[in-house]
C-alpha cells in the first residue's frame, strides 16, 4: 500500500512539474513547482536528512523541557523572528502535555525542496510553514492534511480577513491550515515632488493618478511619475494584481474588457513616458530604490518596506529626506483592490497527531498571539480582532494604510496551478508594456493558458 501511495504521489509530482513549470523565482514568493521539477529524480535517491538544512538549533531553554507529550516537528524559515516563535512555542509546550512542539529552521529554498520530495517519500514535518500563494500547490501534492473539521468547530474563523484565510483553502473551500501574518501593497508618494507639480493631495483614483504621473514626469532629468515591478516572475504578478482587480477584472476573466483595461492602463504609462520601460527588469526593491533616488514620484510599495527600508539606516532611511505618504492603491470606478503576501502554517498529511497539531495552530493564531507576533515581526495581523489589541497598526499612519487595505485585499489564487497562471499573467503584462502585442492580444494569450486550467478547477471566489 505504501509503495502504491508513493507511486501515485510521484505521478502527481511529475504531472505538476509538467503543468506548472514557469520561469523565474521571486524574493517575495518561491513557487512550489521549482522544487517539483527535480523531485522525480530526487525521490529515487535516499532523502537527505533535514538536519543538513538546519541553520539554527533550539534548546530546552528556548522551547521548554519535554512535557511528556508526543514530539512533533515544525519547520519554518523565519530568521529574525525565530526567537519570538520559540517563545510562543515554549508557552504552548508548558501549557499542555498532549504534544511537545520542536521547531526547526530550514532555509526557504531547502524547505520548498523538502516538501516536494516529502510528498513522495513521506518525510515531512508534523507542522509546516509555506508562502501563501504556494500553499494550494502543496495541497494538491498531498503535503498538507485537511483540518477543516477541527477549524470549523473552533468558532473563530469569522475573525480572519478573507484574503489570508482563502490562501489556506483548496478549490472546494476546505481548510488545510491557518494564515500566520500578512502584507499587501499600497502607493508610496513623494509629497514634496507632488506639491512642486501643483498636486496637494495624493491620488485616490486612476484619473488623479495618471494626472499626477504626467505632472511629475521630467524626462530631461530622467524622472518618472511612477515606478513599479513588472519583472517576469511572481513579483511581477504580485504588483499587477491590484490593477487587475482595481479595473474590475479578475484572474478568472483575464480577457474581459475590464481586465484588458488594466493591461492597457499600465502600458499607457510606459508609452506616455510616465513610467520607464525598464520596470520589466525591476524587482520590487529596484522600483523602491528608483523612488528613493528621486527618479520616481510614486512607487507601488509593500508593508515590509517600512521596517526593512524606510526605517532602516542601513537601507534608504537616510536617503529619503522628503515628506512621504502611503495611500491605498488608486481605484477605478470605485473598485478598491490590493493583494496579500505572507506566510501560512499547515498540518502535514503524514503526521500521526493531526488533531493535536490543529489545536496548536488554533492557539498559535489566537487574537492575542497574532497581535503579539505581528508587532514583534513588523507584519500585519491576519485577524481583524487582533488589531485593537495593539496600537502598532493604528498609531503609525503608514501601517494603518496597509492594515485598512486588508479589508479588500485578495489572495493570489488560491489554485494548485498558480505558478502556470502567474506566468501567463506576467508574460502578458510584459508583452503589452513592451509593445510586442496589444493589450487585447496579450490578455487573449493569457486567457488561452488560464481558461482551460480554470475550466477544470475554478479559482475559489473571495
Amino acid at each position: 500500500m505504501k509503495k502504491k501511495l508513493a507511486a501515485l504521489l510521484l505521478s502527481a509530482v511529475v504531472a505538476a512539474s509538467m503543468l506548472t513549470a514557469c520561469g523565474g523565482g521571486s524574493s517575495e514568493s518561491t513557487s512550489a513547482d521549482n522544487g517539483a521539477q527535480e523531485s522525480a529524480d530526487a525521490a529515487e535517491e535516499t532523502t537527505e536528512s533535514t538536519d543538513t538544512a538546519v541553520d539554527q538549533a533550539v534548546s530546552t531553554a528556548d522551547i521548554g523541557e519535554p512535557n511528556g507529550g508526543a514530539e512533533v516537528t515544525l519547520w519554518h524559515y523565519f530568521e529574525a523572528e525565530s526567537d519570538a516563535l520559540n517563545a510562543m512555542i515554549k508557552d504552548y509546550n508548558e501549557s499542555q502535555s498532549e504534544i511537545y512542539v520542536v521547531p526547526t529552521y530550514v532555509s526557504r529554498e531547502e524547505l520548498m525542496k523538502q516538501y516536494t520530495i516529502g510528498a513522495v517519500s513521506g518525510d515531512l514535518p508534523d507542522i509546516g510553514m509555506v508562502d501563501s500563494p504556494d500553499m494550494a500547490s502543496y495541497i494538491s501534492l498531498g503535503v498538507f492534511a485537511n483540518i477543516d473539521e477541527y477549524l470549523q468547530g473552533w468558532g473563530e474563523l469569522d475573525n480572519f480577513y478573507d484574503g489570508p484565510l482563502a490562501s489556506c483553502m483548496d478549490s472546494e473551500g476546505q481548510l488545510y491550515g491557518l494564515p500566520n501574518n500578512s502584507n499587501c501593497l499600497a502607493l508610496l508618494c513623494n509629497m514634496e515632488m507632488l506639491r512642486a507639480a501643483g498636486i496637494e493631495e495624493a491620488p485616490t483614483t486612476w484619473e488623479e493618478f495618471e494626472a499626477a504621473c504626467a505632472a511629475t514626469t521630467d524626462p530631461d532629468n530622467g524622472v518618472y511619475g511612477f515606478a513599479m515591478c513588472a519583472i517576469s516572475n511572481e513579483e511581477g504578478t504580485f504588483q499587477f494584481i491590484p490593477w487587475l482587480y482595481g479595473a474590475g477584472g479578475s484572474v478568472s476573466d483575464i480577457d474581459s474588457a475590464e481586465s484588458v483595461q488594466a493591461f492597457s492602463f499600465l502600458t499607457g504609462l510606459v508609452q506616455n513616458g510616465y513610467m520607464s520601460n525598464e520596470v520589466v527588469n525591476w524587482g520590487q526593491g529596484d522600483a523602491l530604490n528608483a523612488w528613493a533616488a528621486g527618479k520616481a514620484a510614486m512607487v507601488e510599495a509593500g508593508t515590509w518596506m517600512i521596517a526593512q527600508n524606510l526605517d532602516n539606516e542601513e537601507s534608504i532611511k537616510n536617503d529619503v529626506t522628503w515628506e512621504y505618504q502611503f495611500v491605498p492603491m488608486p481605484s477605478e470606478n470605485g473598485n478598491q483592490a490590493t493583494v496579500i503576501g505572507g506566510e501560512n502554517f499547515g498540518v502535514c498529511s503524514t503526521s500521526e497527531h493531526v488533531e493535536e497539531c490543529a489545536k496548536f495552530l488554533m492557539t498559535m493564531m489566537s487574537a492575542q498571539n497574532n497581535a503579539d507576533w505581528c508587532e514583534i515581526a513588523g507584519k500585519l495581523p491576519v485577524r481583524s480582532d487582533s488589531v485593537p489589541l495593539k496600537d502598532f497598526w493604528t498609531a503609525d499612519e503608514r501601517y494603518k494604510v496597509f492594515n485598512d487595505s486588508l479589508n479588500f485585499a485578495v489572495a493570489r489564487g488560491p489554485h494548485a496551478q498558480w505558478p502556470t497562471i502567474s506566468e501567463a499573467i506576467y508574460t502578458a503584462e510584459q508583452a503589452s508594456m513592451l509593445g510586442q502585442s496589444t493589450a487585447e492580444e496579450a490578455a487573449a494569450q493569457a486567457a488561452s493558458v488560464i481558461d482551460p486550467i480554470l475550466a477544470e478547477t475554478p479559482i475559489l471566489e473571495q
